[in-house]
């Protein structure tokens, strides 16, 4: 076992040894190539990650690193790391979701949280209810979060009247065949005073047989992954097109599993409120 001065001294290191390549590899090549890590390069990718951690932990007791991750410090190098990346992606959103830095951050904390999850699942008095929906909640929706982001895919489509498209348009002009196709059937626009848009209405034929109401802020939920908006139409005087926005995002089940999971250990937090245990194997079992 590491005595605690090793154990941050090397957590030290290693968060400094992974920033300083981020930093140099955000300076060499640029932001991390998203569109590269797509199913199923980044489900093989975190498939290695998730073996490395767990046959870590399993020799937690000849690991440095392992007991590096597990060590108290690691948890507060993680909470900064969580609020600093939050910051820098709530003040400029692209290109930060994308640097080096902040994957290296993400991947980091996703880590520890892992290591944390596999020891304390339970204790002598069994399973941790609480902290399972807790912890695997919080780790479920950063997972799929950061590991399903290059497989979301935001189209744009041209929907005309009488006449069926399913051509679509990423940001970058890059052209998507659609597995259906759209027609615009009718369409109705409210102004205000001035004369700007207050709200418009669009009737879309989807695979000839679908019939769909689209309203601005009001998307339309194709399937538990595809979601359809209305977000720009022709400003004639008669509507011959409405451009239509398709947000795939197929990660998004597994996020609202951690999300309802974390409100479910909270809820239960709440109710029965912290809970004294014991140690177990040399180590605070107290709290959630």
């Amino acid at each position: 076992m590491c005595p605690n001065g090793e154990k941050n001294k090397l957590n030290l290191l290693i968060v400094s040894l992974m920033m300083i390549a981020a930093v140099v590899l955000q300076w060499l090549v640029g932001d991390l190539p998203v569109a590269l890590l797509r199913f199923p390069l980044n489900v093989i990718l975190a498939s290695l990650w998730l073996i490395f951690i767990v046959d870590a932990y399993r020799r937690r007791e000849r690991s440095t690193f392992a007991q590096a991750m597990l060590a108290p410090q690691a948890t507060w190098l993680s909470l900064v790391m969580m609020v600093v990346v939050g910051i820098v992606l709530g003040i400029q959103r692209d290109p930060a979701s994308a640097s080096w830095p902040v994957a290296v951050a993400i991947i980091y904390v996703q880590t520890h949280l892992s290591f944390v999850i596999l020891r304390g699942w339970r204790s002598f008095r069994g399973v941790r209810w609480r902290f399972i929906f807790l912890h695997l909640g919080l780790w479920l929706a950063l997972f799929a979060g950061f590991v399903g982001a290059a497989d979301r895919e935001q189209l744009r489509v041209v929907v005309q009247r009488d006449m069926r498209q399913s051509m679509a348009y990423d940001m970058y002009g890059r052209a998507s065949v659609l597995d259906y196709g759209m027609t615009l059937l009718d369409f109705e626009a409210q102004y205000y005073a001035d004369g700007t848009p207050s709200d418009f209405v669009a009737r879309l034929l989807v695979d000839d047989d679908v019939v769909v109401m689209l309203r601005v802020n009001h998307p339309y939920n194709m399937s538990l992954s595809d979601t359809l908006y209305l977000v720009s139409y022709d400003m004639g005087e008669e509507c011959r097109y409405c451009v239509v926005e398709l947000v795939s995002e197929p990660w998004r089940m597994v996020i609202t599993s951690g999300i309802v999971l974390l409100i479910i250990g909270a809820v239960m937090l709440f109710v029965q409120g912290p809970k004294q245990g014991g140690m177990v194997a040399g180590r605070d079992d107290t709290n959630i």
